[in-house]
């Protein structure tokens, strides 16, 4: 093995197929266009560009990854690393913003603090660039040459994934939470169930991510030299894969049709909401007069 070779073992622990990288460069092309052009021409939610920017980050990642097959420096294995494992996390973010519209769309004035729409976007934003930060800060850590630092940012990577696990599962009992209350509903001129796909496909897509986050836990936990690590495959099938999976159902079963902008409402959706927000407070009125009794 010669020494261009040996150094770019020495970054993966293996010799990495230049071909799947090419490959995950031209997807993730192709899938930034298609969202792009999709949220464009649906003149939908503003926070909906998050996607095709994302896919952008992860189709420059797997092109960086394309030059590293053949030559290394420290400089782009650190731009890979950041874009492939840190990119991901926005698609989190659009599922977050999703939430937080369903329930200012449903006008419903919860008195738990966890439903109110600012604080579902805002509390899942902030922990995922928690998240964010503590993989970048580990990445960066590990990038050094020292044996310790590299530990040490192991350690701090692995806490950031360990909590972003956590903060998904949270996520994911508000979202359930949400779809089978009667109180959050609204209505979309044209579709039946609005809120109920939508919960769909969130519920898809949380569980691709969260494939995707055990990968990079197991990967980190067993280190740069470990049997997760070291095995390519288990990053195009666990990590590309599944992102690339989530892309393609934001893409066909879009967000924005069955979210629409507050002015582009059913007319009918705010009386709706109000209905049965009236009638839950009613039953519960009664319910505190029988007990009263």
């Amino acid at each position: 093995m010669d020494q261009n070779l040996a150094n770019i073992y020495r970054f993966y622990g293996y010799i990495p197929n230049k071909t799947l990288a090419i490959v995950g460069a031209v997807v993730y092309g192709i899938l930034m266009c298609l969202m792009f052009a999709r949220v464009y021409f649906s003149k939908g939610h503003k926070f909906l560009y998050i996607l095709p920017f994302t896919a952008l980050a992860e189709c420059i990642g797997y092109a960086v990854r394309v030059a590293t097959a053949d030559s290394i420096t420290l400089g782009t294995y650190v731009i890979m690393t950041f874009l492939l494992l840190l990119s991901p996390n926005a698609l989190a973010l659009v599922n977050y913003k999703t939430v937080g519209e369903m329930v200012r769309l449903s006008n419903v004035q919860s008195q738990r603090f966890f439903l109110k729409p600012k604080f579902v976007t805002w509390f899942f934003f902030w922990s995922d660039f928690l998240a964010f930060f503590l993989q970048a800060s580990g990445g960066g850590l590990q990038a050094g040459k020292d044996p310790k630092m590299y530990d040490i940012g192991q350690a701090v990577a692995l806490f950031g994934l360990g909590a972003q696990l956590i903060f998904f599962a949270a996520f994911a009992a508000i979202t359930y939470y949400i779809h089978k209350s009667p109180k959050y509903t609204y209505q979309v001129d044209g579709i039946h169930n609005a809120k109920q796909k939508l919960c769909y496909i969130l519920y898809v897509t949380i569980a691709l991510l969260y494939v995707r986050s055990i990968y990079r836990v197991a990967e980190y936990a067993g280190g740069r030299g470990g049997a997760v690590a070291s095995a390519e495959w288990a990053f195009y099938v666990f990590d590309g894969l599944a992102i690339a999976l989530s892309f393609v159902v934001y893409f066909f079963f879009y967000i924005g049709t069955y979210l629409p902008r507050y002015s582009h409402l059913s007319a009918s959706s705010a009386r709706s909401s109000a209905d049965i927000n009236q009638k839950a407070h009613h039953q519960e009125n009664i319910a505190l007069c029988s007990v009263s009794a």
